[in-house]
């Protein structure tokens, strides 16, 4: 069991780490299928072009980006060498969190695969992730958690189930455009583009007024078959268990 504690900037979870000896944050995203690099702070890393797909507020497709590894990457007392990353422009992620914190360094976001798919219990309440925690479920929800290729779960949206990536990294719910017309949203005031859905519904768990988007996700369906994405607007209101190796989810 470890606990590392972390910093919530604007719904996104940063964790502090140090790679190839820089300090600085690097978000906590299991919707990375690998570990990214922002190519900002490591100029110097060569490696061979890859074509990748975000998903934020837009989905979009990015090119530029370059497979190479990491000669060390630690956080917490976990420390990987010689570790394969994506390297890529990721300053639209750093300006944004600097809108909160004028001088964080952003220097990427860690995938699952960093944890070795561990057990990891989301504490927003006192801002801390623990790998492989020592707690005992009962009396929490269990709920099923496909891990095939990013975690995905059910949630009810007007009554109707839809499967979507369980994203840590998703201060916003994303949903495909198609449900725009099929599940009552309201306009949020002074944020255009965004909308308020009354209600989600995860197992028993009702979640109000949720802030949503809606927008093109085939870059996540070329990917895997879900309806959208949603992340710190379910997972911070309660502690979370993330049970990868048994493919659950756990809401206390």
């Amino acid at each position: 069991m470890e606990t590392i504690g972390f910093k919530n900037l604007a719904g996104i979870v940063l964790i502090p780490a140090l790679a190839n000896g820089i300090e600085g944050w690097f978000a906590f995203d299991t919707g990375a299928m690998q570990t990214s690099l922002n190519s900002n702070y490591f100029p110097e890393l060569e490696g061979e072009n890859k074509q990748v797909a975000l998903f934020d507020d837009n989905t979009m497709a990015v090119n530029g980006a370059l497979e190479t590894k990491l000669r060390e990457l630690v956080f917490g007392n976990i420390k990987l060498s010689d570790f394969p990353v994506i390297r890529m422009d990721m300053a639209y992620v750093e300006n944004s969190l600097r809108t909160v914190e004028a001088d964080i360094r952003f220097l990427g976001s860690i995938g699952m695969e960093a944890f070795g798919n561990a057990p990891i219990l989301l504490d927003y309440e006192h801002s801390a992730i623990t790998i492989k925690p020592d707690i005992d479920t009962d009396g929490a929800e269990k709920l099923p958690l496909s891990v095939r290729e990013l975690p995905v779960i059910t949630v009810e949206l007007s009554g109707e189930p839809h499967r979507f990536v369980l994203d840590t990294g998703a201060n916003t719910c994303l949903l495909s455009s198609e449900l725009a017309d099929k599940i009552p949203a309201v306009p949020l005031e002074d944020s255009p583009g965004v909308y308020v859905v009354p209600e989600i519904k995860v197992g028993t768990h009702d979640y109000k007024n949720v802030n949503a988007v809606f927008t093109d996700i085939t870059h996540i369906r070329d990917r895997i078959d879900v309806d959208g994405v949603i992340g710190y607007q379910i997972l911070s209101p309660q502690l979370s268990l993330l049970d990868f190796p048994n493919a659950l989810l756990y809401l206390f």
